[in-house]
């Protein structure tokens, strides 16, 4: 009996002892899992101020060199609630940051906040979540300033920028002051309220600018909370310029913007601003990773495009194209053309651009209502970012709007809009009368066979340029008057030989057998060479 219970015993302990050892052996393999699928990867923020996140809100996710991570989503958490958002699809590129866009739920203030990405590492069934604090300090003043140049010779008697609310903040009395590298005041200039539109502000100098590094201190009343805030912008002015100098107003208002940089050094000269007034705020940027042309309208109850005709030129091959970007119901807040095709971005690129920004009147509108006169311009850009420490940009820009003056150079403009064939009978006509010129009628009428034309009536004769796609077709008129179609979509130049210019944007639908969904848009600005 005694022998049997040994053998029982033994037999126990045997089980007892290779239990043991299973478990053991499993404990470090779920461990070892665990660790196998934990991220390998960091986060962080594009801002710790909450203004910056209105327009730009992004999270920089770097994933480690040689691991592969797959649909990141990042959430910005405080005290339970959810306050920003985002997500990519796919693999993340590994040994490299990938920027993933935000879009705010709830206002952010200041204090410490979560930030948290759930994502799924490859080989791992489940996706995992990894998250760090972030402190965001209070908020600066919602209100921004672009330089028209950066040349000391563009800014005479006074400093010129482009003023703008962000994301058409509400702002009231704003106080802009130019300091130097020293922190004293080189000029300052008060607008006594901003409310949500843009100005330009010159900042008066009585010397001449000396090159060197500035700051813009902008100070003012945030209306929504009516707490007064401050921002500051740095930026490097340097010799040379003169083209960008103002120019006094006549019957056209004439803004030219320059982005001019050399040896590498484009730290704070990158920008240029413009206003399309009644419309909104335009900005240039020319960077080694940022090239573009950059509207946000000011009225976010009113549809307004702009039509540009791309010309982009590589020295080994060109490409030129009509395009439209447009702020509409389900659009962004700003729209954009980009002076670049690739990316990353090419290493040499010259062109030009040509266009027409327009005011489209109330989203959904049937047209007849007051419109914003367009903006015209011209821009061209040439760049070298083929060696870093030698890289450069030059971007000249001109633009262009009607004023209430009389005086040459002279701007006008006709427009017609209208959304509904019930609405086209009233609103299908524009007219104005050019001083010098004579006549120029827009007529855009419903119905597949309406008649859809420009009227130039002037006996000299020009040439028509017609930009649809990526075609264009030239006609010479010997003599006027000059008739020629709109196309449904496209642009119109035309060179009159009295000298006058004609840039017309022209987008319509006729033929749809609902007459509610037919819409006419078009816009034309005549003004003096």
């Amino acid at each position: 009996m005694i022998s049997v219970m040994r053998k029982r015993l033994s037999s126990f302990l045997v089980v007892l002892s290779l239990g043991v050892v299973a478990a053991m052996a499993a404990a470090p393999q779920a461990s070892a899992s665990g660790g196998r699928c934990a991220l390998p990867i960091s986060v962080k923020l594009s801002s710790h101020d909450p203004t910056e996140l209105l327009e730009k809100a992004q999270a920089w996710v770097y994933v480690r060199a040689k691991t592969r991570v797959r649909g990141a989503q990042v959430r910005v958490l405080r005290g339970g609630k959810l306050f920003a958002k985002g997500r990519i699809t796919g693999r993340l590129a590994s040994g490299r940051t990938t920027v993933i866009r935000l879009y705010r739920k709830k206002q952010i203030n200041r204090g410490k906040y979560r930030v948290k990405v759930t994502a799924r590492r490859d080989g791992c069934s489940k996706p995992r979540s990894k998250g760090r604090s972030w402190k965001f300090r209070a908020p600066s003043l919602p209100v921004r300033a672009l330089p028209y140049s950066t040349k000391v010779n563009d800014n005479v008697g006074a400093v010129r920028f482009a003023l703008r609310p962000i994301r058409r903040s509400n702002v009231g009395q704003v106080r802009a002051t130019l300091l130097n590298s020293n922190g004293a005041t080189v000029a300052e200039q008060l607008t006594p309220d901003l409310g949500a539109k843009q100005v330009v502000a010159e900042l008066p100098i009585s010397e001449k600018l000396s090159p060197g590094d500035y700051r813009v201190r902008l100070v003012g009343r945030d209306v929504s909370s009516d707490v007064w805030r401050s921002s500051t912008q740095s930026f490097r002015f340097v010799s040379g310029g003169g083209s960008a100098q103002p120019i006094p107003p006549t019957g056209m208002q004439v803004q030219k913007v320059g982005v001019d940089w050399s040896g590498g050094e484009w730290q704070g000269r990158q920008y240029g601003g413009f206003i399309a007034p009644g419309i909104g705020f335009g900005e240039i940027v020319c960077s080694p990773d940022q090239q573009w042309l950059r509207f946000y309208p000011s009225n976010g109850g009113r549809e307004a495009a702009m039509m540009t005709w791309t010309d982009k030129n590589w020295g080994t091959f060109r490409e030129i194209a009509l395009r439209e970007a447009k702020y509409a119901n389900g659009t962004g807040p700003d729209f954009r053309e980009g002076m670049n095709k690739f990316g990353p971005t090419e290493k040499w690129s010259r062109g030009s651009f040509q266009g027409i920004i327009s005011d489209r009147g109330p989203i959904g509108g049937p047209g007849g209502a007051s419109l914003a006169p367009p903006t015209t311009y011209d821009l061209n850009w040439e760049w070298d970012f083929s060696k870093p420490g030698k890289s450069s940009c030059h971007v000249e820009a001109v633009f262009r709007t009607e004023t209430e003056q009389s005086d040459k150079p002279l701007a006008r403009s006709a427009q017609v809009v209208w959304r509904g064939e019930a609405n086209a009978a009233a609103n299908g006509v524009s007219a104005v009368d050019f001083p010098g010129l004579g006549g120029v009628k827009l007529v855009c009428e419903a119905g597949p066979t309406g008649v859809r034309h420009v009227e130039i009536d002037n006996p000299g004769g020009g040439r028509v340029d017609t930009r649809e796609g990526s075609n264009v077709e030239s006609v010479a008129f010997e003599q006027g008057p000059i008739t020629t179609s709109l196309p449904n979509n496209g642009m119109l130049f035309l060179q009159l030989n009295s000298g006058e210019r004609v840039m017309v944007s022209s987008r319509w639908k006729a033929n749809d057998p609902a007459p509610e969904r037919n819409w006419c848009v078009v816009a034309a600005q005549i003004y003096s060479p």
